[in-house]
């Protein structure tokens, strides 16, 4: 992690458009790409994107654009691409399950190592080509196959033990796909996923599109 420290005050804000700008690198093969081009394609000011980049240590050429190779480095190295992450899951219901089986995590050098679940009608069972465990066999499993991240996909209620025992287990980050809120050691990583506050965030969009009775987006 030694690589990202220098990037640890980036506005939120603009750490996620580096992250749509890492996006659109990754999908175009290009020598060179303007802020004008890169902020039309996603819907961003060239201006801001050359506002976001100027954070970067690489910088560009006037009227000659960014080196998309060493735009890609850099953002790779904000990112952590190139760090290696194990993964478990607790929770093997459908989105445990959706999330284990998921093939992407492997181009970030991320590994799904295990499955858990509490219900003994589950553990023994498959789901994709994981076995479920058992919770009870956290702690172990964490050291076994050196878990660096907890992934929380069980009910509301269940959230904050799954925390608690994820983080007696040693992991360094938990990502939290459960709406209720947890709470974590400050030396511990937490991420909140919460996918029905994306939906009613869309659902307000289209309510004040719908009430104004025309075709702006409002921003989410």
């Amino acid at each position: 992690m030694e690589k990202t420290r220098g990037y640890g005050s980036l506005p939120k804000a603009t750490l996620g458009r580096l992250h749509m700008y890492y996006r659109y690198l990754s999908l175009h093969q290009r020598d060179f790409v303007s802020s004008e081009e890169m902020g039309g394609a996603l819907g961003v000011l060239p201006e801001q994107v050359r506002k976001d980049l100027s954070y970067l240590r690489y910088k560009g050429k006037p009227r000659v654009g960014y080196r998309v190779s060493e735009l890609r480095k850099e953002l790779e190295e904000i990112f952590g691409v190139e760090l290696e992450l194990n993964m478990a899951i607790v929770g093997a219901g459908r989105l445990g399950g959706a999330i284990a089986n998921y093939e992407g995590f492997e181009r970030y050098r991320t590994r799904v190592v295990a499955l858990f679940d509490k219900d003994p009608a589950k553990v023994g069972t498959y789901v994709g080509k994981f076995r479920v465990r058992s919770v009870d066999e956290l702690p172990e499993a964490v050291r076994e196959l050196q878990v660096d991240v907890g992934a929380i996909c069980v009910p509301p209620d269940a959230a904050q033990e799954v925390a608690d025992r994820l983080v007696e287990s040693g992991v360094k980050a938990i990502w939290n796909f459960s709406p209720s809120q947890i709470k974590v050691p400050p030396e511990v990583i937490l991420r909140d996923e919460d996918i029905t506050r994306g939906l009613l965030m869309i659902k307000h969009s289209i309510a004040v599109r719908s009430f104004r009775g025309d075709d702006r987006t409002p921003e989410l």
